[in-house]
């Protein structure tokens, strides 16, 4: 079991009193050093302190976040041991310019940069940096072909694609990674057609599960079913596959606490845009019950937990405190 941790960011976690202000601050003129990235470096120093092995850093063009391949960067030379996976969107980014970049930070971070790659679902947000493309097969074969470039100018003396979205002819990309062959890539593709290029392509497949928390045993059906039909497809190019989960835990001394919390977690981080699917994983309850419930997702394939807490400070220290001794991490 490997355990992750999301980088505090405006519209990734949940703000608490301490983090508001920096985040608000985001959105003015003036100040800095940028108070949110010290304490994302403290916040995630720690998490590497306690056995925590990766940082996911999300990407969110029409929030006042930090961009994310930036931030790993910065994040390299200043968090010493987990893995940086930074978020990025075809249709965005070119994916030649994220061949470089990404060997480039890999060598800072001495083989440390992983890559999510996130198709996208704001026509507003890839029609204001990007192109947005309005069929599920021309994005997902959009990605498919963005993937292939990166690895390809990654791996190869001189590499071509003529693709439907991009067309290489010998691109050439000296830099190599430290990483063999190359950084990972890890993506929460929920379409069919996704499904198949995270088969074909990528190293970690976050698994989907029911928003509603109330529907955790139809969660745990769906979790097993889609683990195997990826197995098989997986398989079926000689591959192997990885799997994590996005929850945010919520402990409480008792059932009843734990769920109140919850209640109000998804009222207000909803609210504000902090987005709630994190709650559908149900790691919520008393420490007895979540560390079941983890072990419960490890058994059925699930070795990477990506966490986020509230407040993610206080958070990660109860956790540690009341769960980590629990778990057997490898």
């Amino acid at each position: 079991m490997q355990l992750g941790i999301w980088c505090p960011a405006p519209q990734s976690i949940r703000p608490d009193p301490l983090t508001q202000p920096m985040l608000d601050a985001l959105t003015r003129h003036g100040g800095g050093p940028d108070q949110s990235f010290d304490y994302a470096v403290k916040l995630l120093n720690r998490a590497e302190e306690l056995g925590f092995d990766i940082t996911l850093i999300a990407q969110r063009w029409f929030g006042p976040d930090l961009d994310s391949w930036i931030f790993a960067a910065a994040l390299a030379p200043v968090v010493k041991k987990m893995k940086l996976m930074a978020a990025i969107h075809p249709g965005i980014f070119d994916p030649r310019m994220a061949a470089k970049m990404g060997a480039t930070i890999d060598r800072i971070s001495g083989g440390r940069f992983c890559v999510n790659i996130v198709n996208g679902t704001r026509p507003a947000e890839h029609n204001m940096y990007g192109r947005w493309i309005e069929s599920d097969d021309g994005r997902y074969q959009q990605m498919h072909e963005f993937i292939r470039i990166m690895k390809g100018l990654w791996t190869e003396d001189k590499f071509t694609l003529d693709g439907e979205f991009y067309k290489v002819t010998d691109g050439v990309m000296p830099t190599r990674s430290v990483s063999t062959p190359h950084p990972p890539f890890y993506a929460a593709s929920r379409a069919e057609d996704g499904m198949n290029v995270v088969a074909q392509e990528c190293d970690t497949w976050f698994v989907n599960y029911d928003r509603d928390r109330a529907n955790y045993e139809g969660s745990l059906k769906r979790i097993t079913n889609e683990v195997g039909l990826m197995e098989a497809r997986a398989a079926s190019y000689g591959r192997k596959m990885s799997y994590g989960i996005n929850a945010v835990v919520i402990i409480g001394d008792t059932e009843e606490e734990a769920q109140a919390k919850a209640d109000e977690h998804v009222r207000i981080a909803g609210a504000t845009q902090v987005g709630t699917s994190g709650v559908g994983a149900n790691l919520i309850g008393t420490p007895k019950t979540i560390v079941e419930r983890m072990k419960r997702y490890e058994d059925m394939g699930i070795s990477l937990f990506m966490l986020h807490f509230w407040p993610m400070h206080e958070g990660l220290e109860e956790f540690v405190a009341k769960i980590r001794p629990q778990l057997t991490l490898g």
